[in-house]
């Protein structure tokens, strides 16, 4: 089924008027992607999605404590479906449009960590992303300590000092990790990184439509 842009416009504008959570910020990047590529099934995508929760949720033992339901989502995601992200091309948009990231199992920090969002939702994990400068992770919550994943890594855990030396490597010394750095990201600012995304790989691929069309939803969220 081909879906119009105008069309796709109309949908993410809905959206984009509602709460952003967790469980429909996927819908939302998906949304995103229809836009400017009008042929795909996101019906489709979610059900690949929650068909991903399913099977790590499989491998949840009953009343076991919630840091091995992590342990789940990490091993179906990253060792079994194969998730990780893509140092060989990381500026091409097909890594911030969230149906190919599914496709090919490749995508940016972001991208990745929505996917990692959407299965934690299911798996009643307190999670939230975290938009560090130049890079997003998410941490995950839990009664007593929280746990820093990066997706983009193959969901590796990361220490404290660990994200400091991240910080330092990415601004070339120039960012010193703060507490605001850590702090939780809303869905809405997450999607509109997404778009920024997009609206820097267009701009950079030369492709001022795509680029305008990305800040125009930015706009749309910001509103």
């Amino acid at each position: 089924m081909l879906i119009h842009p105008a069309e796709a416009r109309r949908q993410f504008r809905e959206f984009a008027e509602g709460d952003i959570t967790n469980e429909n910020i996927a819908y939302g990047a998906l949304l995103v992607a229809l836009e400017d590529n009008p042929r795909i099934d996101i019906l489709q995508y979610l059900a690949e999605l929650d068909a991903l929760a399913a099977r790590a949720l499989q491998r949840c033992a009953r009343d076991e404590p919630p840091i091995f339901r992590l342990g789940h989502l990490h091993a179906e995601m990253f060792d079994a479906s194969g998730y990780r992200g893509d140092n060989a091309n990381y500026y091409d948009p097909r890594n911030a449009y969230l149906h190919e990231v599914i496709d090919r199992k490749l995508g940016l920090p972001i991208t990745l960590s929505i996917i990692f969002l959407h299965v934690a939702a299911k798996l009643d994990l307190a999670a939230a992303g975290v938009g560090l400068p130049g890079h997003y992770i998410v941490k995950v919550q839990f009664e007593l300590n929280e746990v820093y994943v990066d997706p983009f890594s193959g969901g590796t855990t990361l220490t404290l000092p660990e994200i400091g030396e991240l910080l330092h490597q990415i601004s070339a010394g120039s960012i010193e990790l703060a507490s605001e750095h850590l702090r939780a990201w809303s869905g809405r600012e997450t999607l509109m990184r997404v778009l920024a995304n997009l609206q820097g790989m267009w701009t950079r691929a030369g492709d001022p439509r795509k680029a305008t069309a990305a800040r125009e939803r930015m706009e749309m969220l910001g509103a």
